[in-house]
């Protein structure tokens, strides 16, 4: 059995989506979904943060992703494998990236951001849906603004992996998204807070909602 990932991102005057699985992947839908928890969506906060503020530190993390690749596969040691679109390729470029970068803030965290994300998470593990258009029709800055008054918003949502690293680093490294629309959001100097959602989702096991703001 092959595992695959999702991403998606939206923002005022940015966004990205990921394009189909690669063939041959399948779904987590056979898998129990480890518990997410109030320590979960901090941790998910706490390691953008960390990417944010030490790029070149962080791009260790990715030095070790790229030892497990295998083709287009990466091959965790007692990991069901994972199929890629694009390969090593977008490794080695989200590594130069990192080295390059600049550390910029850590992120605030924000309680009427959480509830945003929060509130798309779980319209998601009710419906099914991916995507950044809720239930009610709202768009991500929408939403937001539901919560609070935002002079720039953006959303990134991450599908299918278990552990806070695994989703950061799959937005850092944005496989198959052309314009690397989730790393320019984590990178942006433009937002000073985040919120996190993060649910089961009955296609993909687990889903993170990443929303950003600058007051």
């Amino acid at each position: 059995m092959l595992r695959r990932i999702g991403l998606l991102a939206a923002a005022m005057l940015l966004s990205a989506c990921a394009p189909p699985p690669a063939a041959g992947s399948a779904p987590y839908a056979s898998q129990d979904a480890p518990p997410v928890d109030a320590a979960f969506h901090a941790r998910i906060a706490a390691e953008v943060s960390a990417a944010r503020s030490d790029p070149r530190g962080y791009a260790r993390k990715l030095r070790t992703l790229r030892g497990w690749f295998q083709g287009d596969r990466i091959e965790q040691p007692g990991e069901v494998p994972i199929v890629t679109r694009e390969g090593v390729a977008a490794v080695d470029e989200a590594i130069a990236f990192l080295e390059a970068q600049p550390a910029l803030p850590a992120l605030a965290r924000s309680q009427p951001l959480d509830r945003a994300a929060a509130g798309h998470a779980a319209d998601q593990a009710r419906s099914g849906r991916t995507g950044h258009g809720g239930e009610n029709g709202l768009s991500p800055h929408e939403r937001m603004a539901r919560f609070g008054r935002w002079a720039a918003t953006a959303e990134a949502i991450a599908y299918g992996p278990d552990t806070a690293e695994e989703m950061v680093v799959q937005l850092i490294v944005d496989d198959g998204v052309a314009d690397r629309g989730h790393r320019r959001i984590l990178f942006s100097p433009a937002y000073t807070l985040i919120g996190v959602g993060c649910g089961p989702h009955p296609e993909w096991r687990r889903m993170c909602v990443l929303d950003f703001a600058r007051p």
